[in-house]
């Protein structure tokens, strides 16, 4: 995890993402069925519940703080404008899946979240370019923690799985650009919320 941040993220920068940042009501019965098994391992860092979300986009090559606030105006206006027909749906969350670098919990089923996350980077690059928001998450995901260090991904997936059964379902109802801090030593990525972008009703 540090060498993947090193490589994409200077020291010194923040970064503009789009997240969806689950009902904190939502998501904090399965963060916490998981809570003891993570903080008992001492190869993650499991993130604070008020940090979790589900990437949709980043706006790389460019820091936030050079992004001029007109520039930030219209990307704000494209992104309320192409969300805003987008009805509101649930997702499924869970189980924790652990992986190379991460813990994480799967949304499903992915296809409306796909499809909207689709639309957010189109247009993210109609701002910014279409190489500025190349970066792709893989399946929707909530990332419950980092890698910190060795661990055996196996031994830690048979802890998750016996730790619980919950599933959780979570409203996708908006989207949020956000200022992303990364934190190398905690491990934590924290972010001021710039817009909140509702979906339709």
């Amino acid at each position: 995890m540090v060498e993947q941040l090193k490589l994409r993220w200077p020291a010194d920068w923040t970064k503009l993402h789009v997240y969806f940042v689950p009902d904190p009501a939502e998501i904090k019965p399965i963060a916490d069925a998981y809570r003891g098994v993570l903080e008992s391992l001492d190869c993650v860092a499991r993130q604070p519940e008020e940090w979790l979300h589900a990437t949709m986009m980043v706006l790389d090559g460019v820091p936030a703080r050079d992004v001029p606030a007109e520039q930030r105006a219209e990307l704000i206006d494209r992104l309320g404008k192409a969300v805003a027909e987008v009805p509101s749906f649930t997702v499924t969350c869970g189980p924790a899946v652990a992986g190379r670098s991460t813990v994480t919990l799967d949304m499903v089923p992915d296809k409306d979240f796909v499809a909207l996350a689709e639309l957010v980077k189109a247009a993210a690059g109609e701002v910014f370019g279409p190489e500025a928001v190349k970066y792709t998450n893989n399946r929707p995901h909530i990332t419950l923690a980092y890698a910190t260090g060795d661990g055996d991904s196996g031994i830690i997936q048979d802890k998750l799985r016996y730790a619980t059964d919950l599933r959780v379902p979570l409203t996708v109802d908006a989207v949020r650009l956000v200022d992303v801090l990364v934190d190398a030593e905690l491990f934590q990525f924290r972010w001021e919320e710039l817009a909140a972008l509702p979906l339709r009703s």
